[in-house]
């Protein structure tokens, strides 16, 4: 038996119709419906295109809602994380943020291990656990200038990058794990690894840097990324680090045989993978060459890039016992 629902907290819950898509739309009602067993003051909020989430957020923060809760998919998760993170700061504030699954890759579910079923992703909002984590930061360089942003799940850097820009421009009414492996399979073939210098500090404050051509670089927050991408095992969003793994070039279709192991936890067989916990990670290059970038699945990119951890920069409502 279920105790009473959520008196002391409101919520406001942002919704991406778009979100699988566009199969969020379809389930609005189901979801005002979960929202009045589970909370007494609630509020939806509809994104009206790309970052709505964002400034949506930020209101709530504003009105001083408990909790801002994302519903549909890891990018819609970000924008909310962003609008957030910025929000609260500025208003030396405390807000909680949840999750809804209802995208098409919803990664970030498993880390905060919220249900994917709808009512119970609504309960765990109202009675889940609260704890503080981690939040990444990503500051790339544009030709008009340096930009930041930051990021809860998992940034990446190059073929990453055009696997979100190819997801994105595919239809998402194909299911998550589906977009991103044949999207994985055509970056794989076609892209083009750039030559670049990574340096980084590990959680020991020593220093490490490698040089050389990078098929992919995975930073890990949460653990899975991508539909099921488990990039960040043995990792935690509250240990002040991000979980490294970068991949070199190799024949195609060595990296194609070994794409099982972007799913399987493995990613330390591969061949040619350099792997560590580090605090803070930049990456350059000498020839000045474009670096995709991708950021909680958000395509972004520069001449080079920065990134760094924020201990405890978001408190977070999931699923633990």
């Amino acid at each position: 038996m279920r105790p009473t629902r959520n008196t002391t907290e409101s919520i406001c819950l942002i919704l991406n119709p778009r979100a699988g898509g566009g199969r969020a739309a379809g389930r609005i009602d189901e979801l005002k419906r979960c929202a009045d067993r589970s909370f007494e003051a609630w509020e939806l909020r509809l994104t009206e295109g790309p970052g709505h989430a964002a400034l949506l957020a930020a209101e709530a923060v504003g009105r001083q809602r408990s909790l801002v809760a994302a519903v549909g998919g890891d990018g819609t998760c970000h924008e909310v994380v962003v609008g957030l993170v910025q929000a609260t700061a500025e208003a030396d504030a405390e807000t909680i943020f949840a999750t809804i699954p209802l995208g098409t890759g919803s990664d970030l579910m498993r880390s905060l291990q919220v249900p994917a079923r709808l009512d119970e992703a609504v309960w765990v909002a109202a009675t889940g656990a609260t704890r503080r984590v981690d939040v990444g930061w990503a500051r790339w360089l544009l030709p008009e200038g340096p930009v930041q942003e930051p990021f809860i799940n998992v940034a990446g850097l190059g073929a990453n990058g055009e696997v979100v820009r190819a997801v994105n421009s595919m239809d998402k009414r194909l299911l998550g794990r589906a977009s991103f492996l044949g999207a994985s399979v055509a970056a794989l073939s076609r892209y083009s690894p750039p030559q670049v210098e990574v340096r980084w500090t590990d959680l020991d404050g020593v220093e490490g840097a490698w040089e050389g051509p990078v098929m992919a670089l995975f930073l890990a927050n949460g653990a899975w990324c991508g539909g099921g991408m488990w990039v960040g095992r043995g990792g935690s969003m509250e240990d002040g680090a991000l979980s490294v793994t970068l991949v070199q070039p190799g024949p195609a279709l060595q990296r194609l045989s070994e794409l099982r192991r972007l799913y399987d936890g493995s990613l330390e067989r591969l061949s040619g993978v350099v792997q560590v916990r580090a605090t803070q990670l930049s990456v350059s290059s000498s020839e000045g060459s474009w670096l995709p970038l991708d950021l909680d699945g958000e395509a972004r990119g520069g001449s080079e890039a920065r990134f760094w951890v924020q201990s405890g920069g978001l408190t977070v409502r999931d699923g633990r016992t």
